[in-house]
């Protein structure tokens, strides 16, 4: 489940992929540094132990999650290869996306190619928020777009409108910009938004593929 906390590391609360030369781990980033990062509930995997690889292993992993059995874990930086979100460290059974290398400090986010965009909105959202714009009437607003700890499931979506801020990831769209934060976007990449109106609509919905549990409300998810 992640979480919001100030002073920790942005992918506090994310579960992890990592490797180092002859091992692989998954397990829930407690915090990153530049010396160390420190796991939780997590488990590792020799590369060839019992016959099996280390990309099998994390693919396994990426399906079925991983059996705890290391509380915490506290690994050197200067041992570690490759790190990124096991969400985002593959992308389909078996496919690879890259790793962050380990010894860079994860950039800003670069504003998105619409064919790559981190958020999708369906035509009905676009259109809603098209109307939205035009009834506020303030100009060089966009949606801003955002992940807050709370809800019954850890974290709650957020949806206002805005104006750009600076280190802000933009995604532009027809006639306006989705605005995310940093730290938002990693919980939101891939993320359709909707609307579903009328009398028993429930206004904008998200639809995240990083989500492992979703609340009833469809408000509050946690990964």
């Amino acid at each position: 489940m992640g979480t919001f906390h100030t002073g920790k590391s942005e992918l506090h609360g994310i579960t992890l992929a990592l490797r180092t030369r002859d091992e692989v781990y998954v397990g829930r980033c407690d915090d990153m540094n530049d010396e160390h990062v420190i796991l939780l509930d997590a488990d590792g995997h020799r590369d060839g132990e019992g016959g099996k690889s280390a990309d099998a292993w994390l693919d396994r992993a990426a399906k079925f999650g991983v059996a705890p059995k290391l509380p915490r874990l506290v690994l050197p930086m200067a041992d570690v290869t490759e790190y990124a979100p096991l969400g985002e460290y593959y992308s389909g059974v078996g496919k690879t996306k890259a790793a962050k290398p380990a010894a860079e400090p994860t950039p800003a986010p670069a504003a998105p190619a619409a064919a790559d965009a981190l958020v999708t909105l369906t035509d009905a959202a676009v259109k809603e928020v098209k109307r939205i714009l035009a009834e506020d009437g303030r100009p060089g607003l966009g949606l801003r777009l955002g992940v807050v700890g709370g809800g019954c499931s850890g974290l709650v979506y957020k949806s206002e409108l805005d104006a750009p801020r600076d280190g802000d990831v933009v995604v532009p769209n027809d006639g306006f910009d989705v605005l995310l934060d940093r730290k938002s976007s990693i919980y939101l990449r891939g993320v359709t938004l909707d609307h579903q109106g009328g009398l028993d609509g429930r206004g904008f919905v998200f639809r995240n593929p990083n989500a492992t549990n979703t609340c009833g409300c469809g408000e509050s998810f946690s990964v």
